[in-house]
């Protein structure tokens, strides 16, 4: 089955990395008519928009991005105070196909993943889309999520790693967080843990028989 990247009014996803839900309050967030009410929604969706985000937080205009997504995911309706310039829709263009351009894109390095997971995003987006990519991709995801666990574990939201994967995958490989989940960070640690041991154990079983 093929991961649905439409809204509720059958349009595609414009920033798929947001979700579904993010996409549906913005439609709503246009069709408030009170003012105020209507900047509470906007300012609210932008700092859930941060959840999902895979911009450098560091960057300097990064909340002027996330002010672009949504003025952009609004089809350039949205009427608000915007705290930035927003980037208008000849600037834009249709060029764009839904992903902002050179200046707007940051494709971060992930070093905690390794060049397997690397090689494994690569093939995954090569594939055509259909039920080989969408498994593949979901295990992709599940090896991800236990890489970053490796590295931090403290833990990590399913969101975190689909967006990691669609920016990794540069736009072409995407999971909606509302349809799959990821195994509890409990079970992957666990599993880790044990493949350890067990590797342990049979060393110490090799350096007996020595």
């Amino acid at each position: 089955m093929a991961v649905d990247n439409t809204t509720s009014h059958g349009d595609r996803l414009i920033f798929p990395i947001y979700g579904r839900n993010i996409q549906e309050m913005v439609e709503y967030c246009v069709t408030i008519e009170d003012r105020e009410e209507r900047q509470r929604c906007a300012e609210t969706i932008v700092r859930k928009m941060e959840n999902f985000s895979p911009l450098n937080k560091d960057r300097e205009d990064y909340r002027q991005v996330l002010w672009d997504h949504l003025f952009i995911m609004s089809g350039f309706k949205l009427d608000v105070d915007f705290p930035y310039p927003v980037i208008k829709e000849e600037e834009y263009g249709k060029k764009h196909s839904g992903h902002l351009d050179n200046d707007h894109q940051y494709h971060p390095q992930f070093r905690h993943y390794g060049r397997a997971v690397e090689r494994m995003v690569a093939i995954a987006a090569a594939l055509p889309e259909g039920e080989e990519r969408l498994e593949l991709s979901k295990k992709i995801a599940i090896q991800m999520k236990k890489d970053y666990l490796n590295w931090n574990s403290r833990g990590v939201s399913d969101s975190k790693i689909f967006a990691e994967l669609y920016d990794l995958s540069k736009g072409k490989l995407y999971l909606d967080e509302l349809m799959f989940h990821l195994p509890e960070a409990s079970m992957l640690i666990e599993g880790t843990a044990a493949a350890k041991g067990k590797k342990n154990t049979n060393n110490r079983g090799r350096n007996k028989r020595k």
